[in-house]
């Protein structure tokens, strides 16, 4: 009996490995998607295509980018949720779509920690408390001054309700004490056509859309929510400067559905992380004012659940909503 015993797990044991090795083995058999949350241009859409380009010549395979965007990325990810969990479509996610997204939006009826794999953690942002040039402010503690003395009058655009950008500048004016009112937009690029044009006062912008601004004297750059100044913007103070401890931003990365079969996913982040040592892509995230990660799987889910607590404190509460 026992030798039977025993030569049943040893055969369902050689099962496993051989079922693990099939799936690495016949991996990849077709081209692989990259969904995006959202249009071309942006932050992630120009992550995506450097991933894609990389993944493509590593693969030996066609990897493509699917631009999705609309309901805060909803449409994305459910287009990621329903197609089969073995690798071949893979979800260039934010923080808003994984981390955010279910606490301000009701239609978000996705648990991602439970549905959503992390792959790897590609770069993170920060955000840049951006003013329009007319705005009789300085500096970051004179802009808190002047929301302060006329509460609820100062404006703030956003890409979108619920967006990171929304959620940034909610972070600061809980921080500072400031009452705003909030704007939103269908995408970045109408914010900072209206921020130029007087229609806004202020927009917490990721750098990338900033950079181009710098030296036009079109906008006035206040301060970054990262932790230390950002290379590019060697002159914007962080806002930590003003509030010790201030720190807020944004990642893109790689997930993919769960159940998708863990020697897949670690073949993909290994790929990814090999990103790291091409000085090309480092320095094309770096003139974006993305801070290149490369985070390992592990890592990446730890950090996700940490996001997820912090953010799930900040906003339960908030009456920021999206629908």
């Amino acid at each position: 009996m026992y030798r039977a015993i025993a030569a049943a797990a040893a055969a369902t044991l050689a099962l496993c490995v051989a079922t693990a090795a099939s799936a690495q083995g016949n991996w990849p058999s077709k081209p692989i998607t990259i969904v995006v949350p959202f249009g071309a241009g942006g932050n992630t859409d120009v992550i995506a295509r450097l991933t894609a380009t990389h993944l493509t010549k590593a693969l030996g395979t066609s990897v493509i980018v699917d631009n999705k965007p609309g309901a805060s990325g909803l449409i994305a990810a459910r287009q990621v949720l329903g197609q089969p969990a073995d690798g071949h479509t893979l979800f260039m996610a934010t923080a808003t779509q994984v981390v955010t997204a279910p606490f301000v939006n009701a239609s978000f009826n996705i648990d991602p920690l439970k549905e959503f794999a992390p792959v790897a953690n590609i770069g993170a942002n920060a955000f840049v408390i951006t003013t329009r040039a007319s705005l009789p402010a300085k500096t970051l503690g004179e802009f808190v001054d002047l929301a302060k003395k006329e509460p609820g009058k100062i404006t703030y655009g956003s890409g979108g309700a619920g967006a990171l950008t929304q959620l940034s500048a909610y972070m600061f004016a809980r921080r500072a004490g400031l009452d705003m009112t909030h704007v939103p937009y269908k995408g970045g690029a109408a914010v900072i056509t209206d921020l130029i044009g007087g229609q806004i006062d202020m927009y917490s912008a990721s750098p990338s859309e900033v950079i181009p601004q710098m030296g036009t004297g079109k906008l006035r750059l206040l301060a970054i929510s990262s932790p230390t100044r950002l290379k590019e913007l060697p002159n914007v103070p962080t806002i930590a400067e003003t509030y010790p401890g201030y720190e807020v931003s944004t990642w893109n990365g790689l997930v993919a559905r769960a159940g998708t079969p863990p020697e897949i996913l670690d073949r993909i982040a290994a790929e990814v992380a090999k990103m790291k040592d091409d000085p090309g892509i480092s320095k094309k995230l770096e003139d974006m004012g993305v801070v290149p990660v490369f985070a390992t799987r592990a890592a990446f889910g730890v950090q996700i659940q940490r996001e997820v607590d912090m953010w799930g404190k900040a906003l339960k509460n908030s009456g920021i909503r999206t629908d």
